[in-house]
C-alpha cells in the first residue's frame, strides 16, 4: 500500500490534528524502514570491520611519516591511523558515519514531502484533512526519527568495533560521535525539506542537500590546509561535525546548538514557504 493511501486511510479513523499528524510521521517512519534498516546494517558491518582490522595493522601504522598522519588529521579531523581512536575515526566517524546519516536524512525529507507532489498524491492526503503545516511538521519528525534510529547502528557499530579491536573508545566518544553525526545530518535534512518546499521535486531537493553536504566537507577538510584560510572552515556545519573531535574528546554542546539553530531556522523557512506556495497533486 502506497504512503498517501496508507497515509489517508489511518488519517480518517482519527479526529483530532495531533492524531492526524502522527498518523502521517508514523507510516512515513514505517515507508523508510528498509532504507534505515540496510544504512543501520552497513553502520554496524563497518565498526565490527574496523575493529578487527586494528590489531593485525597497528604496528605497520606505528611507523608511518609524521608528516603523512598529520596531513590526514587536517583533512579528516581527528583521524591518526597511529592511534585506535584516529583509525576508528578515520576509517568509519569522519566520513561513512556522516554520510550514511545524511543519505537517511536527505532521501526521507525529499521523498516524503517533494515525493508526494511528484506522484500527485498530496491532495488526496490534504483532504483528509491535514492542514499544510502539520503535513510539513509530521515529514519533518519522521525524517528526523529515522535519522535518530539509523544512528542507533552506528553507535552499536562503534560499540562492537571497540570491542572486537579493543580501541579504548569511552562511552562519551561513542556517545559525542553519534549526537554530532546526527545533528550534521538533520541539519541537511533540513535543507532538503527547505527546497522539497519550496519546488515540490524530489529530485532536485535531494540533489542540492546532497551537493552542498558534499561542498560542506570539501570547505571542512581543505581550507584549514592554509593558515589564511582556516578560519573560513567555520562557515561550513562540517565544522561543528568534526573540528572537536568528539569520539575522543565526547560532545561539544556549543557545536551542537549551531547545529541545531540552524536545522530549526531551515525549517522555519520551510514552514513560510510551503504555506505560501501553489502546491501541485
Amino acid at each position: 500500500m502506497s504512503t498517501t493511501s496508507t497515509s489517508t486511510a489511518t488519517a480518517r479513523h482519527t479526529t483530532s490534528a495531533p492524531a492526524q499528524a502522527l498518523a502521517v510521521t508514523r507510516v512515513a517512519i514505517r515507508d523508510r524502514v528498509p532504507l534505515v534498516a540496510v544504512i543501520a546494517l552497513v553502520m554496524v558491518a563497518m565498526g565490527a570491520l574496523t575493529g578487527a582490522l586494528w590489531p593485525s595493522l597497528k604496528d605497520a601504522f606505528a611507523d608511518l611519516p609524521t608528516d603523512l598522519s598529520d596531513g590526514l588529521g587536517t583533512i579528516l579531523a581527528g583521524s591518526d591511523l597511529t592511534t585506535p581512536v584516529g583509525w576508528m575515526n578515520a576509517e568509519m566517524v569522519s566520513l561513512v558515519l556522516p554520510a550514511g546519516l545524511i543519505a537517511v536524512a536527505v532521501l526521507s525529507a525529499a521523498k516524503d514531502i517533494a515525493g508526494e507532489e511528484q506522484t500527485k498524491t498530496l491532495g488526496v492526503l490534504m483532504s483528509a484533512p491535514v492542514s499544510r503545516t502539520s503535513f510539513l511538521l509530521a515529514k519533518s519528525a519522521a525524517m528526523i526519527i529515522n535519522v535518530l534510529l539509523a544512528t542507533i547502528g552506528a553507535a552499536a557499530g562503534i560499540l562492537l568495533g571497540n570491542s572486537i579491536g579493543d580501541l579504548g573508545v569511552d562511552t562519551a566518544g561513542v556517545w559525542g560521535a553519534s549526537v554530532h553525526g546526527a545533528m550534521l545530518a538533520i541539519a541537511i535534512g533540513a535543507i532538503a525539506v527547505l527546497v522539497s518546499a519550496l519546488t515540490g521535486e524530489p529530485r532536485l531537493s535531494s540533489s542540492v542537500a546532497a551537493g552542498l553536504a558534499g561542498l560542506a566537507f570539501a570547505l571542512n577538510a581543505f581550507l584549514p590546509l592554509s593558515d589564511g584560510l582556516a578560519d573560513y572552515a567555520q562557515a561550513s556545519p562540517w565544522y561543528y561535525f568534526a573540528d572537536s573531535n568528539p569520539l575522543a574528546n565526547g560532545a561539544d554542546y556549543v557545536h551542537l546548538a549551531v547545529l541545531g539553530i540552524t536545522s530549526l531556522v531551515l525549517l522555519a523557512l520551510a514552514l513560510v514557504a510551503y504555506t505560501r506556495r501553489d502546491l501541485r497533486g
